[in-house]
């Protein structure tokens, strides 16, 4: 299996105060194994979107036919101005575990270089990755976490979205 660590001692998540809180390094998995039932079922519904070697577009994805994992849901796009993405939707199950609302901040401000370098690969190799790891920031050591990044381009080539799934667990 190929895995990549995100870098350590990189800026990470803000707490209340403002100080930063630098993330443990998620795991990197290219190989896209993932665990979780609902993120192995939004892989296949991203797969059978794309057809003829093109990405699926947003407008593929139904919020009717994805009803089961809605609060799981994140979508973030392209910001190629600033060589940045930015969360345009973050669901209500994720920001409940992880104690904020990061809708409209940049990748770079919540994640800092290790996330944009992740989004990045992403964004140019058109690949889905699974990332997972312990849940590090705002006291919550106790949580694990698995997420699934999947590309999306409006034009069939040139990713400008993604859209993801984060689910969580007890850390063990």
């Amino acid at each position: 299996m190929v895995t990549r660590s995100v870098r350590p001692g990189v800026r990470g998540i803000a707490d209340d105060a403002g100080s930063a809180v630098p993330p443990k390094p998620g795991e990197w998995d290219w190989t896209v194994s993932l665990i979780d039932p609902m993120l192995q079922g939004l892989l296949q519904t991203w797969q059978s979107k794309c057809r003829h070697g093109m990405l699926p577009a947003r407008r593929d994805f139904d919020p009717l036919d994805m009803r089961d994992c809605l609060g799981w849901l994140f979508v973030a796009q392209v910001e190629p101005e600033i060589d940045d993405f930015r969360y345009t939707l973050i669901g209500t199950e994720i920001t409940e575990h992880v104690g904020r609302d990061n809708t409209g901040r940049r990748i770079g401000e919540v994640f800092g270089p290790a996330g944009l370098d992740l989004y990045s690969q992403v964004r140019d190799s058109q690949r889905p990755v699974r990332v997972w790891g312990v849940v590090d920031w705002l006291d919550k050591e106790h949580k694990s976490y698995e997420t699934l990044l999947l590309p999306l381009a409006d034009d069939g080539r040139i990713v400008d979205r993604f859209i993801g799934a984060m689910v969580f667990g007890s850390a063990k």
